[in-house]
């Protein structure tokens, strides 16, 4: 009957090789997914009828699909679109072909197939010669689009072709959109988006987030790179204690297997001392045989940016204003509150800002307290918030690894004299203050009575951005790589800094 025959067909016409033309196959499978809606519902109907008569029993499988088959098929479709066709094509034909399962299952499996058709077909394969290839999640909304964007913005203003290739973290927010500040900067000349179906040949591959490479997804383009450096950007486990690491978040057995298989051999880059030492000291035997770089692959950021067009100037009198800011997360602060209130010292002429943070400030503290000033995450740009402080202080949960500190590197850029804790020293050199939270009180009270001082704290942080982490010690670094840097320049777009969200995620 046409019930049983339409599974069976698109699922052939799918996933075979030999297809009719594509507008074809489109029409073809279009109709047959009409056909198959019309016939599932008409043997709904007829069930529903049957079921109503005396004598007769319930139908085999009518009715709402239960909440775990939702579930399940939801998973199946995101995996479907999203990196993983294969393994998530065949699981959906099987339903789509059964004659047991839920009518609602069969009907929403054959339209997941139908709609990914159409989306493949509408690609031609294209081979692409770049400079350089950017493998990470693109749809994430922390630190790692943060650094993404000012990597393509400064290999894009050297006059470099810039390829990106989206790989998600399996059955995690696959659906959210790609980061509109990324996609803005994909031209088509200067920075492509790269598909699974083009074969890509470049300088350098840079892979960046580790943790969407512990599940390594099937529907990947064909790169052929010079060389290859995995950025780890993340440490293996979210938090360690005395016990070592807990909350696995990827492994580094797994991430190097998979790396190696899909683009050969490659160094590991750590973006910080910190995540050099959490290799070294809890993952020694795990990276025994992985190249690990004697150097940092360190985030990028252009003090241009964030340089403020009206730089605050205290008035006389007028209370001294620390802030920072971060995305809303308990672990983004102290976890006792004694240390929290420690961190952000309160005093009569001492204002407190912070642009993220209110509800885990109120789940820490109780309340927000006096003198201090909360602002939703988004409810101005970083550069205005960090452009009204006379400084920055930033502590965060102490069994908490900060992989890198973008947070604090975005107020230094911005002219923002920072008090961090001792674990940012190697990191930021001079350019910073540390202390333990209580010693934040005696530091800005000397940068609140001493402006030259604080002008040349000031100076001390912007001029170790310049050393380390501007868009010219970038470049020296894939120089070095073998990335030739002898294109015209291209101006950079004009875009709003956006905070970090603080992490890798």
């Amino acid at each position: 009957m046409v019930f049983a025959a339409v599974p069976a067909l698109a699922a052939a016409l799918i996933l075979t090789g030999a297809a009719p033309p594509a507008p074809v196959a489109l029409g073809a499978l279009c109709l047959l997914a009409a056909a198959g809606h019309l016939a599932l519902r008409r043997a709904l109907d007829r069930a529903r009828i049957a079921a109503a008569k005396p004598g007769h029993g319930k139908p085999s499988r009518p009715g709402h699909l239960p909440e775990s088959k939702r579930l399940m098929l939801e998973q199946l479709e995101s995996r479907l679109l999203h990196g993983w066709s294969v393994s998530a094509g065949a699981a959906l034909t099987e339903i789509a072909e059964s004659d047991s399962g839920h009518y609602e299952s069969q009907v929403r499996a054959l339209a997941a197939l139908c709609a990914h058709r159409a989306a493949c077909a509408g690609r031609t394969p294209r081979e692409l010669d770049l400079d350089i290839v950017i493998v990470s999640t693109l749809n994430l909304r922390g630190g790692t689009t943060s650094a993404n964007e000012a990597e393509i913005l400064a290999y894009r203003s050297a006059g470099l072709k810039v390829g990106l290739v989206h790989h998600p973290v399996k059955d995690r927010a696959m659906d959210r959109p790609l980061e509109p500040r990324l996609l803005e900067l994909v031209d088509g000349e200067h920075v492509v988006r790269i598909h699974p179906e083009d074969t890509v040949r470049c300088d350098l591959a840079i892979v960046r987030f580790p943790v969407a490479l512990n599940d390594l997804m099937e529907d990947r383009p064909r790169i052929e790179a010079a060389k290859i450096v995995l950025l780890v950007n993340q440490t293996p486990f979210e938090e360690y204690g005395l016990d070592g690491g807990y909350g696995t978040a990827w492994s580094i057995r797994d991430v190097h297997r998979n790396v190696t298989e899909w683009l050969g051999p490659h160094t590991w880059y750590p973006i910080g001392p910190a995540v050099r030492k959490v290799l070294l000291e809890h993952h020694a035997d795990e990276i025994a045989g992985i190249d690990l770089a004697a150097d940092y692959w360190y985030e990028t950021i252009d003090a241009a940016a964030w340089t403020p067009e009206r730089p605050r100037v205290r008035a006389g009198g007028e209370p001294f204003r620390l802030g920072r800011h971060s995305r809303d997360h308990v672990t983004k602060f102290p976890n006792m509150a004694a240390r929290l209130r420690a961190a952000y010292p309160d005093a009569d002429d001492v204002e407190v800002h912070v642009l993220g943070g209110h509800n885990s400030l109120r789940r820490l503290l109780g309340e927000i307290p006096p003198r201090w000033t909360s602002h939703p995450f988004g409810s101005m740009s970083a550069v205005d918030f960090l452009a009204g402080l006379d400084a920055y202080s930033y502590f965060i949960d102490e069994n908490l690894v900060e992989a890198f500190g973008r947070a604090p590197l975005e107020a230094m850029a911005a002219g923002v004299p920072c008090i961090l804790p001792p674990s940012f020293a190697e990191l930021f050199g001079d350019g910073a203050l540390y202390c333990e939270p209580d010693g934040v009180a005696a530091h800005v009270r000397r940068l609140a009575d001493d402006p030259d001082y604080r002008a040349e704290r000031a100076a001390a942080g912007l001029r170790v951005v310049h050393e380390r982490f501007s868009p010219a010690a970038l470049l020296h670094r894939v120089s070095g790589l073998g990335v030739a840097l002898d294109r015209p320049r291209v101006p950079a777009p004009n875009a709003p800094a956006v905070p970090s969200l603080g992490g890798a995620r």
